[in-house]
């Protein structure tokens, strides 16, 4: 049929029919576009927040001891790990107050190691430090790192896992903690270790990329891996030595 056969009134009709419709789709693409904005918006800004640890924050310095800290010493990027990792001790202990500061030290009873079952995985961990007794010159802090005396918390632990056998959850939750800042050696061992254990008691977890090392021969690979793909994929944090200090400045005053 010929429009121009309708009757005037019904093609007035399909006129403003055809206008309201437009006026819909109008509405509705600004509307969505407005939101999209509006989400995207909200986005950047959540993004660009700056880094605050909060007040309910733990250090946590994991086996840095010299029995491990030598095995890298000599190398370029040893040494750009334990400049890294004393910058930022010191900068903790800078602030006022201090928040806590946990160290882990790997060592066993006596000689006779019987914390390691013979046979277990982490028995070549515990021979790679030979008679790790407490007294012994390898399970001492390493010389460059500084513990807060009468302040600072240190663990004995005889597994990956930062919490084996010790006091650190207890202290944690004694403490009312809900962020921890993990620095240590080895990154395939404590710091994964122990990020996926606090991760999965509901921490909010970050890694000080700069913090920590590997100290074997593929040690580069291993580390970027971890870094990149898997601790973030929990998801837990991991942040530059740049970024960790200028989160402390926003963060605090800590609760200890």
């Amino acid at each position: 049929m010929k429009l121009s056969l309708l009757p005037t009134n019904l093609l007035c009709a399909l006129a403003a029919a055809e206008s309201c419709t437009t006026a819909f789709a109008t509405t509705a693409v600004s509307a969505n576009t407005t939101t999209t904005t509006a989400v995207a918006s909200a986005s950047a800004a959540a993004s660009s927040s700056p880094l605050s640890f909060g007040r309910h924050y733990a250090v946590l310095n994991l086996d840095l001891i010299n029995g491990l800290v030598s095995t890298v010493e000599a190398t370029t990027a040893g040494q750009a790990f334990i400049n890294s990792t004393a910058t930022w001790i010191d900068a903790v202990h800078a602030q006022s107050p201090p928040p806590i500061s946990i160290w882990t030290r790997i060592y066993f009873f006596n000689d006779l190691k019987p914390e390691i079952k013979p046979g277990s995985g982490f028995e070549q961990v515990a021979s790679s430090l030979g008679n790790a007794t407490e007294d012994t010159t390898q399970t001492q802090i390493y010389d460059a790192f500084h513990v807060l005396e009468d302040y600072d918390v240190v663990l004995k632990k005889a597994r990956y896992y930062a919490g084996t056998a010790n006091a650190l959850e207890q202290i944690l939750r004694a403490q009312s903690i809900d962020t921890v800042i993990l620095s240590g050696i080895r990154t395939s061992g404590v710091i994964l270790s122990t990020t996926y254990r606090l991760f999965d008691l509901d921490y909010k977890v970050y890694v000080i990329s700069d913090n920590v090392i590997e100290n074997e021969h593929d040690g580069v690979e291993t580390n970027r891996v971890i870094l990149e793909n898997i601790i973030p994929d929990l998801p837990a944090s991991v942040i530059t030595l740049e970024e960790a200090l200028e989160g402390l400045k926003n963060s605090g005053p800590a609760v200890y």
